[in-house]
């Protein structure tokens, strides 16, 4: 009750979220938090479940309680003229006039395939999620432009995720795939919740990572190091980064800083860190990190 009363007394922003409970976001969500309290605003996190309905009342909601602004990774939702400032992370609307921090998408797929392509792989199994968000269709266009660059356009294997981005999506992937007359030697999982997926058929079917199948992710759902073995191969992690900016951009923004109205865009970088998941053999500890020096610029 205590913590309620204070969120109506005080100045408040919101952050509105697909889906709270994956660590991604969660991590993102609590960096932007200690940004906004320090600047003396309490943060009221509303989860949509993917669902651009539940986005748009979510939206309405906190116009109607006077939020002083909104940090939002859309599920299409955004109608394109909000009632309050807003700043995108992590998924935006690309033609939306609003500022937006987010990952290097394409550049990060297109580091990870190369670095398939350089162990000899030509037909890579993408898994990814479904394209009417900005994650989702950057992702997917960077692993078609690194195939096509290669003249491998025919060796590609794309499978789309559910609404939901869910572990079980990429283990029916997995399993379609292995079902057929030519089967990938690798993976590439463009998040978490699909390199669990895609790690759980792969036992299921018997095969031994990296001996018979590569597999690389965009992002490790092993933050803590040392849970999943073979470590996988996967980009720096960015979730603190991201909400950060995200929430220092807002109250530049609420400040009067720059115009609310400009599609100001800050890319951060995407860093390769090599494991065993990919056939590589550098010596993995617990948690521990060998950073190649593949890295895509940030960009703002």
């Amino acid at each position: 009750m205590a913590s309620a009363l204070r969120t109506r007394l005080s100045p408040f922003i919101g952050i509105v979220v697909p889906d709270i409970t994956i660590p991604f976001y969660g991590l993102a969500v609590k960096a932007a938090q200690d940004v906004l309290e320090k600047a003396g605003y309490q943060a009221l996190v509303m989860n949509t479940d993917r669902e651009p309905e539940r986005e748009r009342e979510a939206l309405r909601t906190l116009a109607s309680h006077r939020a002083r602004g909104v940090l939002l990774a859309t599920s299409g939702g955004f109608e394109g003229s909000a009632q309050l400032p807003v700043v995108f992370f992590s998924n935006f609307e690309s033609s939306a006039q609003a500022p937006r921090v987010a990952l290097s998408n394409r550049d990060g797929i297109k580091i990870l395939a190369q670095h398939l392509m350089g162990h000899g792989h030509r037909r890579i199994l993408y898994i990814g999620g479904r394209t009417t968000v900005a994650s989702g269709s950057e992702r997917l266009d960077g692993f078609k432009e690194a195939m096509c660059a290669a003249g491998l356009e025919d060796q590609m294997l794309v499978w789309i995720s559910d609404d939901s981005w869910s572990a079980t999506s990429a283990d029916e992937a997995v399993l379609d795939a292995w079902s057929k007359p030519a089967p990938p030697t690798a993976v590439l999982a463009a998040g978490d919740m699909f390199a669990l997926g895609a790690l759980k058929a792969l036992r299921r079917l018997s095969l031994r990572v990296p001996d018979d199948v590569a597999i690389v992710t965009f992002q490790d759902p092993d933050r803590v190091g040392g849970t999943i073995d073979p470590p996988l191969t996967t980009l720096a992690s960015h979730e603190r980064e991201l909400g950060q900016h995200a929430a220092t951009m807002l109250l530049h923004m609420l400040d009067g800083q720059f115009d609310p109205t400009s599609a100001t865009e800050v890319r951060l970088p995407a860093t390769l860190i090599v494991r065993r998941s990919c056939g590589c053999t550098q010596p993995d500890t617990a948690g521990s990190k060998f950073e190649r020096a593949v890295t895509s610029p940030p960009t703002d």
